[in-house]
């Protein structure tokens, strides 16, 4: 049995990317430190990037944080941890997992069961926009395409 397939009483919890986050990390603390630089010469510009850069700064650096993010899966549904706020999907709300792409990222979208009332709006923009009524927002150090299948798995081997 892989160690990734759902099992009775079993818990998988997924973690992103350390590197990701670190790379992210000194990819906008350098852009912080431009735009700061910014300030002198054309102030407004400079200002926008500084603030937007250092609001970037923070949520990488947060995300480095242990328990900051994750995606724990169990016998039920999953449990999504961004930047410290939890929401839970139970695998009965879900129809299945796929692949989205959003922009140049490859994401793991789902789509609701029938039924399910939640957000009727915001599920409509989102499958306008991705294919998809929902996306986990990290892959999880995987390959969005693995991952979908590894959720897929999970939902169907639910009680």
């Amino acid at each position: 049995m892989h160690d990734d397939a759902p099992a009775p009483g079993k818990v998988l919890t997924l973690r992103p990317s350390k590197l990701r986050w670190v790379l992210m990390l000194a990819g906008t603390a350098l852009l912080l430190a431009l735009s700061a630089r910014l300030l002198q010469t054309n102030f407004a510009i400079g200002l926008a990037g500084t603030v937007f850069f250092a609001l970037c700064t923070l949520v990488a650096a947060l995300n480095l944080l242990p328990g900051a993010s994750f995606l724990r899966l169990d016998a039920e549904g999953f449990e999504m941890r961004a930047l410290f706020r939890s929401h839970r999907v139970a695998w009965r709300e879900v129809a299945g997992f796929g692949v989205a792409r959003i922009a140049l990222n490859r994401v793991v979208g789902w789509h609701f069961a029938a039924g399910h009332a939640g957000h009727p709006h915001l599920r409509k923009l989102n499958a306008g926009l991705s294919g998809f009524e929902a996306a986990l927002p990290d892959t999880y150090g995987r390959k969005a395409q693995a991952l979908a299948e590894l959720m897929n798995a999970w939902r169907d081997a639910a009680p």
